[in-house]
């Protein structure tokens, strides 16, 4: 089976929907495999790549999307990704809300499966995003604290993604500081 086939096994998310589900310990290995999957339609413009957010964290809850980090040399180099990326199936959203970011997501049947972050290797956002995860991976009891808030705000105001987003920077800002 395909690493495109098993993400497509992936429960995904449809467009506008929160979900946490159980850390799934194949999420590695298919991040893994998109990444070099990215890095070979984009052999001249990535320099870096990583794989972030919950799904990079074992233990805790996460949507079940993938967040993968793709890293240019200048920003003025992401243009070369865009092409290459819609022809193996992504979708390019721009900044979308985030000034020096370039945004897209994967998606099968409604369902997105994978968001890839496009930054500038060594700019803050790059480093904040590697930060929080090596963060919350060596610091269980962080990572725990991460995963109560985000299951209590579905809790409490279940749908609301904008609340949501917005308890998940806060506390990103407050652990890595």
């Amino acid at each position: 089976m395909s690493n495109v086939e098993q993400l497509e096994a992936m429960t995904g998310l449809e467009p506008g929907q929160i979900s946490l589900v159980p850390h799934d310990s194949s999420w590695s290995d298919l991040a893994e495999g998109e990444l070099e999957r990215i890095k070979t339609a984009c052999p001249d413009a990535i320099i870096e790549a990583e794989h972030i957010g919950s799904s990079s964290v074992s233990g805790i809850m996460s949507r079940p999307v993938l967040d993968l980090l793709i890293g240019v040399e200048e920003m003025m180099h992401s243009g070369d990704t865009i092409q290459p990326l819609k022809l193996i199936g992504y979708r390019c959203h721009g900044e979308q809300g985030v000034p020096g970011r370039r945004f897209f997501s994967l998606s099968r049947e409604g369902r997105i499966l994978v968001h890839v972050h496009l930054y500038r290797v060594g700019s803050p956002l790059w480093n904040a995003a590697i930060a929080f995860r090596d963060h919350l991976r060596s610091d269980p009891e962080s990572a725990k604290a991460f995963d109560e808030l985000r299951v209590e705000c579905m809790r409490s105001d279940p749908g609301d993604l904008a609340a949501y987003e917005k308890a998940k920077r806060e506390f990103e800002a407050n652990a890595i500081g």
